[in-house]
């Protein structure tokens, strides 16, 4: 089996795992050692905020852009959309995580220009980090 391989320092791979690895540090509230040498059981901090409730309206189709409203997208997104960037998802997004907020993870290929992955905070008792991909339109940011 191959080791893995690090990656290297000051790339996004690299922000990455040190950016996971520190929320993950900072949900633990404690570790609780097995006294018959199995694995330590760890305890989450609750955040504290709950999940936003689903709203049966938020679910219709809309119009896809057009090649030339995409264009006006991304010129407009093109001096705040980065990566490491904090970003909000609209309340009135059909996507499955409105109203959510988070760190745009990675920027998409030119085929997928106007999508974006976003890493997003953990709420209520959530334990495993969620990357939601998520239009561009959707996705407003925030003061970083």
């Amino acid at each position: 089996m191959r080791a893995p391989v690090e990656p290297a320092p000051g790339s996004d791979a690299a922000w990455r795992a040190a950016y996971r690895a520190q929320r993950r540090a900072e949900r633990i509230a404690s570790v609780q050692e097995d006294l018959f040498g199995g694995e330590p059981i760890e305890l989450f901090h609750p955040t504290g905020r709950a999940k936003p409730k689903p709203d049966p309206k938020r679910y219709k189709r809309r119009a896809y852009l057009t090649p030339a409203e995409k264009t006006d997208l991304l010129a407009s997104a093109a001096n705040w959309l980065r990566t490491r960037q904090r970003v909000r998802i609209e309340a009135d997004s059909p996507h499955q995580f409105a109203a959510r907020e988070g760190v745009v993870w990675r920027l998409c290929s030119p085929v997928f220009a106007d999508r974006v992955y976003v890493y997003l905070d953990a709420v209520g008792n959530e334990r495993s980090g969620k990357i939601a991909f998520v239009e561009v339109r959707d996705v407003e940011p925030m003061a970083s």
